[in-house]
């Protein structure tokens, strides 16, 4: 625990009552959040940085939604037309295959942004 602590800092008596209510008394020292940019390389970009500070939230509830993650900038090259993979390799055409459920779950501008 004291290595995430390290990087997110100490949760909030919130945040650990989001991960479980029935941990609210354990007393953690104060340590205060590492940038991201200094955990990851200057060679990081700034979407890589962005989309992983959104995800590794101690509250489940801030965290991004599949779909949500899948909208990040982060990800907008696999959406332009003939991205690759490792430079060559053509992406799976299943990549924009989505189930009913998620395509329920998507508004107009999601459906577009989603499904190139």
């Amino acid at each position: 625990l004291m290595e995430v602590f390290k990087v997110l800092g100490t949760p909030t008596r919130d945040d650990l009552s989001s991960m479980n209510p029935n941990y609210l008394e354990f007393k953690f020292p104060l340590i205060k959040s590492h940038p991201w940019t200094k955990v990851f390389r200057s060679r990081t970009s700034a979407e890589a940085t962005d989309w992983i500070g959104k995800l590794l939230q101690y509250n489940p509830k801030s965290r991004p939604t599949g779909l949500q993650s899948c909208m990040h900038p982060l990800f907008d090259p696999l959406r332009e037309q003939g991205a690759t993979i490792c430079g060559s390799k053509p992406l799976p055409e299943f990549l924009f295959w989505f189930s009913e459920e998620e395509m329920a779950l998507m508004d107009d501008a999601a459906r577009k942004k989603l499904i190139p």
